[in-house]
């Protein structure tokens, strides 16, 4: 191994899942495979193909700005001290998966911090603000992270797969996952109709994977600004019925599960 060249204790090769062996300039597996380190310092392990040409992966540069802008103004503080809460005291490597651009990985206390997001734009702006913690561009469903690597995983309004937390959590390890309930941004929804009252059912109770959950429920009184990043940061943008809530909307419930559970044995 070259001098200043360490082993990563989390992220792993995404072509074969050997160790990623990391320098200032980039990183290898004893594969071959080789990914260079971004300006911002973060890596790209995501493989082509994995992601649809015609799809723009994760979130965009202006939903980005204005989850930051959001975020950054302590409008969620209630689900990050819910979030904290239910990973408890983190004594290894912490994963933030659909990390985003950080926010809610750098309000976590741990010994390592890891954040990955399908946003090649998402990551940037995580490296960027917050070099402590070391970020990737990879997809969740297909994590590239080594088995029993982590201490603690979670996600928080992000795709993601209970099997892979499994796969990647050490024995006694916690994931959290921070999933909508039923009430979430109401007055900002389109008309309900029974697709959507179906979803409502649905969330109604905690993922299913879950050993115990809290539901944490609180009313915003949003600025102007506020509403209209609250609007432009989530799904909503992209459903023409509701485009004129954010003109008249001020006042939004938030109705959110934080779930946790431990992996007591180490899963095949």
């Amino acid at each position: 191994m070259a001098e200043g060249t360490t082993y990563s204790s989390v992220f792993a090769c995404p072509h074969c899942a050997r160790p990623l062996a990391i320098s200032a300039s980039g990183a290898h597996c004893e594969s071959g495979h080789s990914f260079d380190r971004a300006r911002e310092g973060y890596f790209n392990l995501l493989i082509a193909g994995r992601v649809a040409r015609s799809a723009t992966p994760g979130d965009t540069a202006e939903s980005l700005s204005a989850r930051r802008r959001f975020l950054n103004a302590g409008w969620y503080e209630p689900i990050v001290t819910s979030l904290r809460d239910a990973l408890g005291v983190v004594n290894g490597p912490v994963l933030d998966v659909g990390c985003g651009e950080g926010y809610y990985l750098s309000h976590i206390d741990a010994p390592a911090k890891f954040g990955l997001d399908i946003s090649k734009k998402a990551v940037q702006m995580a490296s960027k603000q917050y070099p402590e913690s070391q970020f990737v561009v990879g997809t969740s469903f297909r994590l590239p992270v080594l088995n029993e690597s982590c201490a603690a995983v979670f996600t928080v309004f992000a795709p993601h797969s209970f099997d892979e937390y499994k796969r990647v959590l050490q024995p006694g390890g916690t994931w959290v996952t921070v999933t909508p309930g039923p009430h979430h941004l109401v007055e900002m929804r389109p008309k309900r109709d029974e697709k959507i009252l179906e979803r409502e059912e649905r969330r109604a109770a905690p993922p299913q994977e879950s050993d115990d959950a809290e539901r944490v429920q609180f009313t915003l009184h949003l600025t102007d600004e506020a509403a209209h990043d609250l609007y432009t940061m989530t799904p909503l943008q992209f459903q023409a019925s509701s485009a004129e809530a954010v003109h008249h909307v001020r006042e939004v419930s938030v109705d959110v599960w934080v779930s946790r559970s431990t992996l007591t044995t180490h899963v095949k």
